[in-house]
C-alpha cells in the first residue's frame, strides 16, 4: 500500500481532518490511523496527532509514547511547532506528533486560555510547509480539545455504534458545535462503526440511519483484522488490505477526500 513512498502533486493547500467520538472504545483511533496510512498510501505527506492521552494511535504505528518537551510546551510556543515534535513512522509519508502522558494536560492548558483555537490553529498552520493532509485523533468527550479542534478542521468524523443510545447521543455533538459556535454543523460526518451483522439490533439502527439519513454511506464492522492492530502495531489497511473492514476504511477515506475537496 505504501511500497514506493512516492509523492503525488497536490493542490497546495493542507487539509484537516478531525476523528471525535463522545466515548471511548467505538473505533476512532483505528479509523484515525487507517485513513492516515491510506491518505500516505497515496503519496500524500500525512502528519498524525495523537491528541488521546491514552495514546493508542501512538502505539498501533510502534512508536515511544515521548512528546519531545511535553504538551505543555508545545502548546506553549516556540519554533517548529507540529513538525518538531513529530516522528517518522514505518509508513512511507506518515509522521506522527506521539502523545504521552502530558497530553492530559492539554484539556486544562486550552481552558486557561481565552481563545484555545487559536493555539490549535497556529500548530497546524506551522505544518503546513511539510504536511498534505493532517489527521487529529481527538481525546473522546465534549471538551475544550474537541471544541478547538472543531475550529481548525475540514471534517469532524464521528464513529457511531448502530445503537440507539450512542446514534441519540449524536444530538449532544450537534448542540455542542452550537453551542461554543466552534463549527457548523455540516462539519460533522458520522458513520457507523463496530458494525456486527449477526446483532439483530445493529440491524434495526443501522436501517433507521438509512432512512433519517446524514451517515456517509461507509460502515466499519467488528473485525479482527482491526483488533489486531493493537498486537501487530500496522494499520489494518496494510497488515489485511482485502479485509471487509479495509474495504470499508477505503469507502470512507473516498467520502472523507469529498467532503475536505481533496
Amino acid at each position: 500500500m505504501h511500497g514506493s513512498g512516492g509523492r503525488t502533486r497536490h493542490d497546495g493547500r493542507m487539509h484537516v481532518v478531525a476523528v471525535t467520538g463522545l466515548k471511548g472504545g467505538v473505533g476512532k483511533t483505528s479509523t484515525a490511523v487507517n485513513l492516515a496510512a491510506l491518505s500516505a498510501g497515496e503519496g500524500r505527506r500525512t502528519l498524525l496527532w495523537d491528541l488521546d492521552p491514552q495514546g493508542a494511535a501512538t502505539y498501533c504505528l510502534d512508536l515511544k509514547p515521548k512528546l519531545k518537551g511535553g504538551a505543555l510546551k508545545l502548546l506553549g510556543g516556540g519554533r517548529g511547532g507540529l513538525s518538531r515534535v513529530a516522528r517518522t513512522s514505518s509508513v512511507a509519508n506518515l509522521e506522527v506528533v506521539p502523545a504521552d502522558g502530558s497530553v492530559r494536560e492539554v484539556e486544562k492548558i486550552l481552558s486557561a486560555s481565552a481563545k484555545p483555537h487559536k493555539i490549535i490553529r497556529r500548530l497546524v498552520a506551522g505544518a503546513k510547509d511539510d504536511a498534505d493532509v493532517v489527521v487529529m485523533d481527538c481525546p473522546p468527550g465534549l471538551g475544550h480539545v474537541v471544541e478547538a479542534v472543531a475550529a481548525v478542521a475540514d471534517v469532524l468524523l464521528v464513529p457511531v455504534v448502530p445503537e440507539p443510545l450512542p446514534y441519540r447521543a449524536l444530538e449532544r455533538f450537534r448542540a455542542f458545535l452550537a453551542d461554543t459556535r466552534s463549527a457548523g454543523p455540516e462539519l460533522l460526518a458520522p458513520f457507523l462503526s463496530m458494525v456486527d451483522q449477526r446483532e439483530p439490533m445493529h440491524r434495526r439502527v443501522e436501517a433507521q440511519i438509512r432512512s433519517d439519513g446524514g451517515f456517509l454511506a461507509a460502515a466499519i464492522p467488528e473485525s479482527s483484522a482491526v483488533a489486531r492492530m493493537g498486537e501487530e502495531q500496522v494499520p489494518s489497511v496494510i497488515s489485511s488490505p482485502r479485509s471487509l473492514a479495509s474495504q470499508q476504511y477505503q469507502l470512507l477515506w473516498a467520502e472523507t477526500k469529498e467532503r475536505i475537496g481533496i
